[in-house]
């Protein structure tokens, strides 16, 4: 059984007051669409939430909603995957705001920081729950990078998502076609129009 779905049952949705810490009404509404989705399709979903409305706790409790085995999540920068990191590592926004209790373990969880220029180094990254990157690292797109097993991960979550439509983003996302895959962003349009790959939801 995967850590996720060991720690399914931990789950908590309390929803935020004067009092109490909690989920927002922007979160627990966008969670339960990533539930509610998942149940009947297999396409990506996209997830769209203003600045500050709590986006990266929502996409931290995904995996534990769908009882993923293995989650890639992809990132524009490195400032971005490096917090992501440090919170996901120890739950730290989950626990403060009620989701999980102070001793829930923690998730195996590796920051990628250079290419995956084998495929030795891809399976490596078996060995961890979560794996954060940034495409230049981890897309095929760039040709000192090696094509991944394609069901190392079965579940792929996109942060900043407008930067999808990109050649290096989409080659990656690709090369996942049975994983599940969530995008999250607060600017779900683009200028040049390109389309950000998914169904709202």
């Amino acid at each position: 059984m995967s850590y996720f779905s060991k720690n399914y049952k931990n789950l908590k949705f309390n929803l935020a007051s004067d009092s109490i810490k909690g989920l927002y009404n922007a979160q627990e509404g966008a969670i339960h669409s990533i539930g509610s989705f998942f149940t009947t399709n297999t396409e990506p979903a996209i997830i769209t939430m203003p600045t500050g409305s709590g986006k990266t706790a929502v996409l931290m409790m995904t995996p534990f909603l769908l009882r993923a085995k293995k989650v890639l999540i992809i990132t524009p920068s490195r400032m971005v995957r490096g917090q992501i990191f440090e919170d996901f590592e120890k739950l730290e926004t989950l626990k403060e705001i009620g989701v999980f209790s102070k001793t829930v373990t923690h998730p195996k969880i590796l920051e990628v920081k250079s290419k995956i220029d084998s495929s030795d180094k891809w399976k490596e990254l078996s060995e961890f729950d979560v794996v954060v990157s940034t495409p230049n690292c981890t897309s095929p797109s760039y040709k000192d990078i090696v094509e991944p097993p394609e069901d190392l991960f079965d579940l792929i979550l996109i942060d900043e998502a407008h930067h999808s439509p990109a050649n290096t983003w989409n080659e990656l996302t690709s090369s996942f076609p049975k994983a599940k895959k969530v995008l999250f962003t607060a600017t779900p349009f683009r200028r040049d129009k390109k389309e950000i790959k998914g169904k709202f939801i």
